[in-house]
């Protein structure tokens, strides 16, 4: 993770990750749903950063959100922050400390619905590669869900 004395802005060719927390939000062809991009009431939504995080570390912000919010882990998802920056979205950091320096917010969603699922629709198509699954092994996804206690701030965020 990140230094959080020294949280840097959202470079463009930084990779972002979206956690899949529903099923509807993925496909089995491997692609991502619209859903997965639409803004939550606060028409902002939260990405984390892969800077300076290794995969493991990433994936147990992702079990984290998934504990806290009572869902499962499908997958996560990565797109380049220099692809969310369309029409009138930036990316700002927003770390939650101590848990998670690596959150941010993508924000500037328009406050119409068809708007954002326009938006959410090129973002989905952004979106580099195939959604990456975690581990499968029981034995593996207790290593991630025991190597530190879910957090009421990253459910928050999320």
């Amino acid at each position: 993770m990140m230094d959080p004395d020294h949280i840097a802005d959202v470079a463009d060719n930084e990779l972002l990750a979206r956690f899949i927390v529903n099923s509807n939000e993925k496909r089995t062809d491997g692609t991502v749903s619209h859903k997965l991009f639409m803004p939550y009431k606060w028409v902002e939504l939260s990405v984390n950063r892969h800077r300076e995080a290794p995969m493991e570390e990433t994936l147990q912000v992702g079990f984290d959100v998934a504990g806290e919010r009572q869902k499962t882990l499908y997958e996560l998802a990565n797109i380049r922050a220099g692809l969310c920056r369309i029409e009138t979205l930036d990316l700002i950091p927003a770390p939650i400390l101590p848990e998670n320096p690596n959150h941010a917010n993508i924000t500037g969603y328009p406050a119409a619905k068809e708007d954002q699922m326009a938006i959410a629709n090129q973002l989905a198509a952004s979106v580099e590669g195939s959604w990456v699954a975690p581990p499968s092994s029981n034995e593996q996804r207790l290593k991630f869900e025991s190597g530190r206690g879910c957090s009421r701030r990253i459910f928050e965020a999320f």
